[in-house]
Order: structure tokens, then C-alpha cells, then sequence
């Protein structure tokens, strides 16, 4: 198993999703509530870890420039919401704009970078890296008179509010304007 130096920060609990009922503020089209309670799920900032934590991770990390004891993470599910709303966004282009072709990412590679397919990617190796092998049962629907799958299984989940919690307490704290890289051509 990888090292994660959130890991002491997981706390399970049961849950049930409700995907076919009760509507929450992250459905249907966007207003600013909408797009705001997506920007708070994963606008928490970048974490510092020390440097003894950065030394056991399989990858390397840069240290923070002004603080080298510390070393920048970030966690991934920070990455996976950023993906889910850009996804979210592009299904929303008179509010948002079309989804473009940004700049190549690498300078030997003329191909733009196309974010919303990068997004679709990134959501779906987590989601093979992570199959969820909840059960979820199939019932009698009176209504459609046949069996149906219900989503409403309980499962197992970690504490989200756990995770920022840590995430918040890991903040790294030296502005974004300052970084220089070490290890610029690696």
C-alpha cells in the first residue's frame, strides 16, 4: 500500500447514497450556490507535509521555497472534484462557455491539452483504482412492474469532513507567487 500521510486522518462510516431522490445543491443546472458549494468541496489549498513524511512517498515532491522543511502535496480527491466539476461544467456551455483546447502541456508535444478529456480519464482510472464493490440489489418496482437496481445501498465511506479536516490543518501557507523549482528539466 502506498504512503499517505492523510491516512491516520480516515474514519469510516455507513452511508446511503440517494441518487434517485432527494435532490442536493451539487444537481441540476448551475446558479452561483451551485458552483459555489462545488468550489468549497475542493478549493482547500495545497498541504505541506514534512520532510521525513515527503521521503517515504513513492514520488518525489518539491519542498516549499521559504520553508524547506516542508515539502507541497496535494490530496487526490482534490484533483477528482477539480475533474467532476470541470466535467459538470462543460455539460453547461451557455453558462460556462464551450470547453476549448488549451496549450500543450509539454513543449515537445504539439498536441493542446483537451482538459475535459483529461478529467474524463483521471475519473475513470480512479474509479477502476477504487471499485466500490457495494452490492447494490435489484427489487421489484411495482410502477414499472419488473426488477430495478437500487442505487440506495448502504456502504462503506470515509469521513469526508475527516479528510479536509486534515487537509486544513496541513495547509501550506507560503502564496503560490513565491515558488521557485528546484528541479526545473526533471
Amino acid at each position: 500500500m502506498c504512503t499517505a500521510p492523510a491516512r491516520d486522518a480516515i474514519r469510516y462510516e455507513q452511508k446511503v447514497f440517494d441518487e434517485l431522490g432527494t435532490r442536493t445543491i451539487y444537481h441540476g443546472p448551475p446558479n452561483d450556490e451551485t458552483d459555489q458549494a462545488w468550489y468549497d468541496l475542493y478549493m482547500v489549498g495545497l498541504s505541506r507535509i514534512t520532510k521525513e513524511e515527503a521521503a517515504m512517498l513513492p514520488n518525489w515532491t518539491e519542498p516549499i521555497v521559504g520553508d524547506e522543511d516542508h515539502y507541497i502535496i496535494t490530496l487526490d480527491y482534490i484533483h477528482q472534484l477539480h475533474c467532476l466539476n470541470m466535467v459538470r461544467m462543460a455539460l453547461w456551455p451557455e453558462r460556462y462557455g464551450e470547453p476549448v483546447l488549451g496549450e500543450p502541456i509539454m513543449k515537445d508535444d504539439p498536441t493542446p491539452f483537451d482538459h475535459v478529456d483529461h478529467c474524463i480519464n483521471i475519473l475513470r482510472e480512479n474509479i477502476v483504482c477504487n471499485a466500490d464493490i457495494t452490492p447494490d440489489p435489484y427489487q421489484w418496482d411495482e410502477d414499472k412492474r419488473q426488477i430495478m437496481p437500487r442505487f440506495d445501498s448502504v456502504r462503506t465511506c470515509r469521513n469526508f469532513e475527516a479528510i479536509q479536516e486534515w487537509q486544513m490543518q496541513h495547509r501550506m501557507t507560503v502564496p503560490v507567487e513565491t515558488w521557485k523549482w528546484t528541479h526545473v528539466g526533471n
